[in-house]
């Protein structure tokens, strides 16, 4: 009797003829395109079904066989309490290669992340060959990317490595649970949870490193927050007419959440005041716009409460005595550093020094060159 191999993923997939992922309200979306087909441990690929020689046609020929045995690759296996059934024995993506089910635990795009793609969702190790796209995303266990990463969006669960750089255009953002290195970032965000390393130039972005931020080049514009301490081989600032702002001492992770507050209640005192403003405009929406003004109250109030007690948590991550930021380049007028509760702002052109923290100052020390990092 006839055996139909009944699979738990798509054999057919066409990597060359993807479509757009269909929305509830019938649109598509042509940056979901389904690239990957995620499994875990322990799932099943597939299985076999026994049928009856005269329901054969209604099948595809191609898997049907005459005895149970799996066209079983790399990444998968057999458990003898279940023989029937062919199971993931790693994380990765699922396909048929010459012929064999597989299972790869790392995958390679030799070029770039775009509309040909879609966005790219990997539970395991990731590999781009070309670059990452405006308005696209990667997610992966570790993460490089050969080429540039445009506005994009990419989150590693471990490490990301960006040999062509970042020339984010106040979009990008990428996100790593370990360490981000970078050759050069120009308008992004980075945020690491332990520290992020910039071979060149780091110029008007956001950093939040949980252990250190280390730049080779020049540091100029933006915001850089950082647990422990940073070094700057080269140039730190722009001068008065550029805002460079550096915060030591709190745990990062949660001031960017502060930072996600300060936000929405900015947009939520907005729409206050708007509401607000056409409450007795309209006496036939007067009723609805007042509901709309309550709910925004609301949220308003809460949010408020929850920054609240986030700073609370930020209090706690308090670590000032050993945190530095090393310049053995040059410091420019205009630069504010912060560590803890204490504040300088550079007045002066200084070269080969650091800042540390001492009696609830802010200080300056000579020969940074000499000091161990």
């Amino acid at each position: 009797m006839p055996f139909l191999l009944k699979h738990h993923f798509d054999p057919d997939l066409d990597l060359h003829r993807l479509k757009p992922q269909m929305q509830d309200d019938g649109s598509v979306d042509h940056h979901e395109l389904n690239f990957v087909q995620n499994v875990e441990i322990g799932m099943v690929l597939a299985e076999w079904w026994l049928i009856e020689d005269a329901k054969v046609e209604e099948h595809d020929s191609r898997f049907i066989y005459d005895d149970m045995t799996f066209p079983a690759g790399k990444g998968t296996g057999i458990k003898r309490s279940d023989p029937n059934k062919l199971y993931a024995a790693v994380n990765g993506c699922v396909g048929y290669i010459d012929g064999k089910i597989v299972v790869k635990e790392s995958l390679t795009l030799p070029n770039d992340i775009d509309f040909h793609t879609g966005n790219i969702n990997f539970i395991g190790n990731l590999i781009v060959g070309g670059s990452i796209r405006s308005g696209f995303s990667a997610h992966g266990r570790d993460i490089t990317v050969q080429g540039q990463v445009e506005a994009a969006h990419i989150e590693a669960l471990r490490d990301l490595n960006c040999r062509g750089g970042v020339k984010g255009g106040k979009e990008a953002f990428l996100e790593a649970g370990r360490s981000i290195k970078v050759s050069f970032c120009e308008f992004g965000t980075l945020k690491a949870g332990e520290d992020v390393l910039v071979k060149g130039a780091l110029m008007h972005s956001d950093v939040y490193a949980g252990n250190r931020l280390a730049v080779g080049g020049r540091l100029t514009g933006g915001h850089y927050y950082c647990h422990d301490y940073i070094y700057v081989g080269g140039q730190l600032g722009g001068g008065l007419g550029t805002d460079t702002a550096l915060v030591l001492g709190y745990n990062p992770t949660l001031l960017y959440a502060d930072g996600e507050y300060n936000k929405r209640i900015k947009l939520l005192n907005e729409k206050i005041s708007k509401y607000e403003g056409i409450l007795h405009k309209s006496a036939e929406k007067e009723e609805i716009i007042e509901d709309k003004l309550k709910v925004a109250q609301k949220e308003l109030t809460l949010v408020k409460m929850l920054k609240r007690k986030l700073w609370e948590g930020i209090r706690g991550t308090e670590h000032i005595e050993k945190c530095k930021v090393l310049v053995t380049g040059v410091v420019k007028p205009g630069v504010e550093i912060s560590i803890g509760s204490a504040y300088l702002k550079v007045n002066d052109f200084l070269e080969d020094v650091y800042f540390y923290y001492e009696n609830d100052e802010v200080k300056i020390g000579a020969a940074a060159k000499k000091l161990k990092r």
